[in-house]
């Protein structure tokens, strides 16, 4: 599936403007000149966790890269949305409601600076901390952790879809 138009558009935009190359980008965030090409153009889907390494690379907020007005992030080859709950990058945390497909996980593993927290709104979701067993956390449950901890959450249903608000503090620079 191809990425959205806008976030490609946007990419290539801030690549530019920054006078780097594929290349340049590609060595840093561990992504293939060939694979950013093709989201640039809106031709390739791009995951949570590359899109993730390429904002932290770029030193920029989800918000400050896409727009106020793009407040979701969507990554069918994850299965997953991630809506922005608010645009203000100058605040001290970053509230997000997540929304996965049945059996649908992140890609890779996420990491960055600061904390994390993330309730289960409905469904039940399996969060990995490395080093750790994996954990079922089921509506209502909770779990609160450093975020440069390699992290992944799962959806556990093969049926239902998962909701879950993640938190953090500070927001990444992503």
């Amino acid at each position: 599936m191809a990425t959205d138009l806008k976030l490609g558009a946007a990419l290539r935009a801030i690549r530019t403007s920054r006078r780097l190359s594929l290349a340049e980008v590609a060595e840093a965030t561990r992504i293939s000149p060939s694979f950013l090409s093709l989201v640039e153009l809106g031709k390739s889907d791009i995951t949570i966790g590359r899109l993730t390494r390429l904002a932290e690379f770029y030193k920029m907020s989800f918000t400050d890269r896409l727009g106020h007005e793009r407040r979701l992030i969507h990554s069918p080859a994850e299965g997953i949305d991630v809506y922005l709950l608010a645009a203000d990058t100058r605040r001290t945390m970053m509230p997000m409601l997540l929304v996965f497909e049945p059996s649908a996980e992140l890609a890779e593993y996420g990491r960055h600076e600061g904390e994390e927290f993330v309730v289960v709104i409905d469904g039940s979701m399996v969060l990995e901390l490395e080093g750790a067993e994996p954990r079922l956390l089921e509506t209502g449950d909770s779990a609160y952790y450093s975020a440069e901890r390699p992290h992944l959450f799962r959806n556990a249903s093969s049926k239902k879809v998962l909701r879950a608000v993640c938190v953090d503090s500070p927001p990444p620079t992503v």
